[in-house]
C-alpha cells in the first residue's frame, strides 16, 4: 500500500487508466440516469431513489404525462420550424459573406461569434425588453411567437459559423463554369452551391435542432405560459419527476444508438 501511494506509483497508475477515468466522468452519471429509470416512483410522481426489482412502469406511464407530452410536442413543433428557417438564413448570408470583400467578412463573423459568447440571460433579457415594447403594444402577449422568434435570433449564428467554413473553400469557378452553360444565378445558387454546401447544412440542421430543443434561459424569460420540454423540466425544481429520469434515460439511449450506428457505417465503408 505504501508503495502504490509513492509518486511513481500513482503517475503510472494515472498514464494507464488515466482516459479510463476521464471516460468514467463522462459516462457514468449517463449510466446512472438510465440505470434508475427502471426504479418505478414514488406516489407523489417522484422518482425512486432505492435500487430493487427493474420496473418498467415509468416508460409505461411517461406518454399520459400531459406535462410531459405538451412540452415535448411544443418543442418538436419550435424545433421543425427554427431549424430550417435558420439554416436557409445560414446559407444565404453565408453566401452574401463570401461575396463580400474581407473587412465585411471579418466584421459579419465577429458579430455572429460575439452572439454565441454572450451569456444566455443577457440574450434573453434583451429579447424580453425588445418583444415588451415592440409587440405587447401591438395586443399580443409572450408565448408562441416570441419563443420563436427568440429561437431564430439566438440559433441563426449557430448555422452561420457552421455553414461559412464550407463556403469559404468554395472554388468561384464552379459558379462561373454554371454561367457558362447557361443557367442563371437562382438555378446555380440551387444546382451547384447549395449541393456543395449540404454536408455543411446537415450539420447546422442538427446543431440548431439540439440547441432549439435544449435552451431554457432565453425561452424561459419570453415564453408566457407557453411550454417547452425545458421549461417543463425545470418547473419539476422540487423534487425529480420520474417522467423528467425517464426521458433523459431515452435521449441517452437513442444517442448512444445513434452514435454506433454511426461508428458502424464508418468501420464498413473502410473495410471496403
Amino acid at each position: 500500500m505504501k508503495n502504490f501511494f509513492s509518486g511513481k506509483s500513482i503517475g503510472s497508475f494515472f498514464k494507464k487508466f488515466y482516459i479510463f477515468i476521464i471516460l468514467a466522468t463522462i459516462y457514468l452519471p449517463l449510466i446512472f440516469i438510465v440505470a434508475i429509470s427502471f426504479n418505478g416512483q414514488t406516489d407523489r410522481g417522484n422518482i425512486n431513489l432505492n435500487f430493487g426489482c427493474p420496473d418498467v412502469v415509468n416508460y409505461l406511464e411517461l406518454f399520459k404525462n400531459n406535462e410531459f407530452v405538451n412540452g415535448l410536442l411544443n418543442s418538436l413543433l419550435l424545433s421543425v420550424i427554427v431549424a430550417p428557417v435558420c439554416v436557409f438564413f445560414g446559407v444565404i448570408t453565408c453566401f452574401g459573406i463570401w461575396n463580400s470583400t474581407k473587412k465585411q467578412t471579418g466584421f459579419i463573423m465577429t458579430s455572429s461569434k460575439l452572439s454565441l459568447v454572450n451569456p444566455e440571460v443577457i440574450t434573453g433579457i434583451s429579447l424580453s425588453l425588445l418583444f415588451s415594447s415592440t409587440i405587447i403594444p401591438l395586443g399580443l402577449d409572450f408565448g408562441f411567437v416570441t419563443v420563436l422568434l427568440a429561437h431564430i435570433s439566438f440559433c441563426t449564428p449557430y448555422a452561420i459559423i457552421t455553414i461559412y467554413p464550407r463556403m469559404a473553400k468554395m472554388n468561384s469557378n464552379l459558379i462561373l463554369a454554371s454561367y457558362d452553360l447557361g443557367y442563371s444565378k437562382t438555378k446555380t445558387f440551387f444546382k451547384v452551391i447549395v449541393p456543395y454546401l449540404f454536408p455543411a447544412i446537415l450539420s447546422a440542421f442538427a446543431i440548431v435542432l439540439a440547441m432549439s430543443l435544449d435552451d431554457f434561459i432565453i425561452t424561459n424569460l419570453v415564453n408566457g405560459s407557453f411550454q417547452t420540454i425545458g421549461t417543463a423540466i425545470y418547473t419539476t425544481r422540487k423534487g425529480i419527476k420520474a417522467w423528467v429520469v425517464t426521458f433523459g434515460a431515452i435521449v441517452v439511449l437513442l444517442t448512444f444508438l445513434v452514435m454506433l450506428i454511426v461508428v458502424a457505417i464508418k468501420a464498413r465503408k473502410n473495410k471496403k
